[in-house]
């Protein structure tokens, strides 16, 4: 709302100033008289009024900007160059197009009155720019209800001026003399009130120097050009004798500020250095001791104390030193060489002077006997102790190069400094280490939570099967998964997967897979549909450092019949009549390949179930098992232990394949998931009778047909 205001108020002095503007011409043109006294005031109330909505329009937009004043200061040497530039062109060019030019400003035709009102309104353009920027650089950092002077000597600059209209004669001079003097006196008080000089720094108040040298000259050679017997002089006056006496007063204002300004900075300049320093010490220390609090990566909080240290210092360099296993390491080195600060290292560590250090120390560099090895002649250290605990962490360190030394005030800044940098540097690593143990025993705990939805709470019991699983994570998860789905009363499915990872952020793929093939077996029968759905979601929410292993099979309970379909995942084992018969349909990993191709590779497979048949589906952490001589369990150990135990229950053999795994693996760490699903078929045998799916797992639902 706020901005709306403003944009329409905007709007609204522009249409005024149009409006004043083109009043200001017709009056010209039309009704003005010369030597008519009304139509002079008039006149003059019409460049008064455009005169003070423009300032005001002006006011507006330089509020806007909020600059600062060196800005402003470069503005008005601009303008200045600007008003010589105008005065000299337009002087000439007009020489050349008449040849009385005097008579043409006291007589001027249309086409005159319309350059010399063209011309005139520039000035006054500039001119309330001019006062409008005096202002922001007289309030700038001073209290803005100290505005008595500023206000008083512009009611007598309009006096001054208006005395010029109002009383012409030169018996009433003393009048026009005495609001002249009042006004050159209050704008001498207003031009020594610059606070603001203060509060800039060394290299901006030698810049200013000059430029005030340059712009006192402007304003000087611009006020000597636009007396009343001068071309600009006569032009304004011709325009508007009030307006041309104002001018000139804002152009003296101008001459007596910078002559002001200049010296000025020029005595400021002597303390400029002391004072740029203690004010970057203060606001170096304010601000580090708010870094204390934050949680900062070390490795920019070590860069911001050197970069800090140069500045409270004026150091030309500086570097921490660490203890690592009693050795000094050193970090974050600002403007020198890794090698310059070694070898300044072992200077302070042979001469002992690091043992003895217990407090800020300022060390010469001229029994150094290395020093002409340095890539910069350095001559005096600075080394102050950073503790933790009353102990010594490390140091911090800064050099000066030549001959220039430390003195006392830059030993109490550094040791001030570092005082603040040994807080912050134990509470960056205490924090640092806090995170990061939280941060992974949280991903963990969600990592547990995932994988213990994951994975079926228990074996379903179903007529006609046996079945006995058992997973194994490498690490405290894993990127195996298996399920089983309740198709319908006669059908059950199971899936066993295995992401091309390991670890936290497999459990996570994992967690989307279970998603995937929950939502599709509810949906879709056939093994290679499935596989084939699952592959197009996957495609394009899998990273190319992903992709999915699986196979997918339905039992039909009645038919005795299995039928599935793999993704490039360990092949599905049968063992029949002490037999191993391994099955290998084609098949792509998901999420590798399009739709297409993979399609196209895809098959189905079926196996017709006969009394006593185990079937096995694993993941390749049981044959790739390594021992200590990094040697394979491999597929032969793997089919010798199924058909051993081919007569037991799926509990006895998923039992004695672990053991046999972890046996010969125990010298060797677990590098993969491990799991392990065994079926097998005892239709005639059946214990459970006739009863169909009797499962409590309380992840499994039945598949509304």
């Amino acid at each position: 709302m706020k901005y709306i205001n403003g944009k329409i108020g905007s709007r609204i002095t522009i249409t005024i100033l149009g409006i004043l503007i083109l009043s200001l011409f017709l009056y010209r043109f039309l009704f003005f008289v010369k030597d008519s006294f009304l139509f002079f005031a008039i006149n003059d109330l019409l460049v008064i009024t455009t005169f003070v909505f423009l300032s005001f329009y002006l006011l507006k937009i330089i509020k806007e900007k909020n600059p600062v004043p060196s800005s402003l200061v470069l503005n008005i040497g601009l303008i200045n160059v600007f008003i010589f530039l105008v005065i000299i062109f337009s002087e000439k060019t007009l020489n050349l197009l008449f040849s009385n030019i005097s008579n043409k400003i006291n007589n001027p035709g249309l086409i005159e009155s319309l350059i010399y009102t063209l011309y005139s309104l520039i000035f006054l353009v500039i001119t309330a720019y001019l006062l409008i920027t005096f202002k922001e650089l007289y309030f700038h950092k001073q209290d803005r209800g100290n505005k008595t002077y500023f206000i008083a000597m512009l009611v007598f600059l309009g006096l001054t001026s208006i005395s010029t209209l109002l009383f012409p004669s030169p018996e009433y001079d003393f009048i026009n003399n005495t609001f002249l003097i009042i006004s050159i006196v209050l704008i001498v008080i207003n031009s020594i009130r610059i606070s603001w000089i203060a509060f800039i720094v060394k290299k901006e108040k030698i810049s200013l120097l000059l430029l005030s040298v340059i712009i006192l000259i402007l304003f000087i050679f611009n006020l000597a050009n636009s007396g009343t017997n001068d071309f600009n002089g006569l032009v304004l006056t011709n325009f508007s004798p009030s307006f041309q006496k104002f001018f000139n007063l804002i152009l003296l204002y101008g001459a007596i500020y910078f002559s002001v300004l200049f010296f000025t900075i020029l005595f400021h300049i002597p303390t400029a250095e002391a004072f740029d320093r203690k004010a970057k010490e203060v606001s170096s220390l304010q601000y580090f001791s708010k870094l204390i609090t934050r949680v900062l990566d070390f490795k920019e909080l070590a860069e911001t104390i050197t970069d800090i240290t140069t500045k409270v210092s004026s150091a030309d360099a500086a570097w921490i030193d660490l203890f690592d296993d009693k050795n000094l390491k050193i970090i974050a080195n600002k403007n020198i060489a890794l090698v310059d600060a070694d070898l300044i290292n072992q200077f302070l560590l042979e001469s002992g002077i690091c043992n003895k250090i217990t407090e800020t120390k300022i060390c010469n560099l001229n029994k150094f006997i290395n020093k002409s090895s340095l890539s910069e002649k350095y001559g005096s250290v600075v080394i102050s102790p950073l503790r933790s605990y009353n102990e010594i962490k490390g140091y911090l360190i800064a050099v000066r190069k030549n001959e220039l030394i430390f003195y006392d005030e830059d030993k109490t800044a550094i040791s001030t400094f570092s005082d603040y940098a040994s807080v912050a540097i134990e509470n960056s690593m205490l924090l640092e280490q806090s995170l990061e143990k939280e941060r992974l025993e949280k991903e963990l705990a969600v990592a547990r939570e995932i994988q213990r939805k994951i994975l079926p709470v228990k074996d379903p019991v179903i007529s006609n099967l046996s079945i006995a699983s058992v997973f194994i994570p490498a690490f405290e998860v894993g990127g195996d998964y298996y399920d089983y789905y309740n198709i319908s009363k006669d059908k059950f499915g199971l899936v066993i997967a295995d992401v091309s990872g390991k670890g936290i952020s497999a459990a996570f793929v994992m967690a989307e897979i279970k998603g995937i093939f929950e939502s599709l077996s509810r949906m879709i029968e056939s093994p290679k549909e499935i596989l084939t759905q699952a592959n197009h979601i996957l495609k394009d929410t899998l990273t190319k450092n992903y992709f999915v292993s699986a196979l997918y099979g339905v039992i039909d309970l009645n038919k005795g019949e299995f039928y599935f379909s793999r993704a490039g995942h360990c092949p599905a084992i049968l063992i029949r009549d002490g037999k191993v018969t391994t099955f290998r349909p084609s098949g792509i990993g998901l999420g590798l390949t399009n739709d297409e191709i993979f399609k196209e590779n895809l098959e189905e497979f079926k196996v017709e179930l006969l009394e006593n048949d185990n079937l096995i589906f694993f993941t390749d952490g049981i044959t790739e098992a390594k021992n200590n001589d990094l040697e394979d369990f491999g597929d032969e150990r793997f089919s010798q232990i199924l058909i051993n135990y081919a007569n037991e229950n799926p509990d006895k053999i998923t039992n004695e394949v672990i053991k046999e795994v972890i046996t010969f693996s125990q010298e060797h760490p677990q590098y993969d998931d491990i799991t392990l699903v065994i079926l097998k078929w005892n239709k005639k045998n059946n214990l459970n009778g006739d009863k169909g799916w009797q499962n409590s797992a309380p992840q499994l639902k039945t598949k509304v047909m």
